[in-house]
């Protein structure tokens, strides 16, 4: 929170410095790389939280294993045909997990490929303006 007001500060006093038809250009871009910021972050919190479920999942599925030859509620024994179901389901929704875990990753650096040219675009204004180049 503190660096994102920093750099509104220093984004106010860049612009004000800046010919009136760059400072438009500079504002967008800045807010464009605050707004892809913002979207990485995000995406890496639920990059974050499905790669605890997905390692809650795994570990579910070793405890399952262990105790394949267990006893149920009842005192009754797992049919092999729903202990093999279940442990499907797990290895279905482990592999789900896993494609979405890769898709985030792929989001996150399709986004970081942007917010780097943007962040180029930027200091190339700014070096037109003669103005303070943030380098990264």
């Amino acid at each position: 929170m503190k660096s994102i007001l920093i750099g509104l500060l220093w984004v106010s006093f860049s612009v004000l410095a800046a010919p009136p038809e760059m400072e438009k250009q500079i504002y967008e871009l800045e807010a464009a790389v605050m707004r892809l910021q913002q979207e990485q972050q995000t995406l890496f919190q639920q990059f974050q939280m499905l790669r605890e479920l997905r390692q809650h999942e795994v570990l579910r599925e070793d405890e399952a294993i262990m105790h394949q030859g267990g006893v149920v509620a009842g005192g009754e024994f797992p049919k092999h045909e729903d202990m093999v179901k279940r442990q499907k389901e797990r290895y279905d929704q482990i592999q789900r997990y896993t494609i979405d875990l890769k898709e985030f990753y792929a989001r996150y650096q399709e986004l970081e490929s942007e917010r780097r040219l943007l962040i180029e675009q930027l200091n190339e204004l700014r070096l037109g303006a003669e103005l303070p180049v943030e380098v990264e």
